[in-house]
């Protein structure tokens, strides 16, 4: 099969199109906007009380218990000992997406660090020990889609947790 120079020459260009762009769609376009968090945040570790399940992920039981992952809020805390679980407290972990139960400990991320609880006593767990880094940074420079347009980062505001779809007055970059 033969490539021809014109053809070469095309992929070549349209791939030169990805990335910022010079002249944005006019006003008011439907764009992924970043959403921010601070170092500081992400350290923002603690048990609070019962909320609602807006963004259910992951389950583990443990015991009479079940650890129920709140899509990057933490972790819900429910007891089964009875025939209606009931919650009872939260676990908050900024940007948690993963529960892990081995022993008496719970493992959870928090972006790109692991996080280890001891829940001996599931009403009261303790952060054990946090390992910083623990999975590759992915790259948050841009949305996980393509042929989309987009705010483009600003690393002085944060760390890049997630992408929201928004109407922006005007997307400066394109993947």
């Amino acid at each position: 099969m033969k490539i021809t120079l014109t053809t070469l020459v095309a992929a070549m260009l349209l791939g030169a199109c990805i990335g910022r762009v010079d002249a944005p769609p006019g006003e008011n376009v439907e764009a992924y906007v970043p959403i921010y968090a601070s170092a500081t945040a992400l350290e923002n570790i603690e048990v609070t009380t019962v909320r609602s399940t807006t963004k259910a992920g992951k389950i583990y039981a443990y015991g009479n218990y079940i650890f129920q992952n709140e899509l990057y809020e933490g972790i819900h805390i429910i007891d089964r000992s009875q025939a209606q679980p009931k919650k009872i407290a939260f676990l908050k972990v900024p940007f948690s997406t993963e529960v892990a139960v081995k022993g008496n400990y719970l493992y959870t991320n928090s972006v790109s660090d692991i996080v280890v609880f001891d829940i001996a006593n599931p009403l009261q767990p303790t952060v054990v020990k946090r390992l910083k880094n623990a999975f590759p940074a992915v790259n948050q420079e841009y949305p996980p889609f393509s042929n989309v347009f987009f705010e483009c980062v600003d690393p002085s505001k944060g760390i890049v947790v997630d992408w929201v779809l928004k109407t922006i007055p005007k997307a400066n970059c394109r993947r």
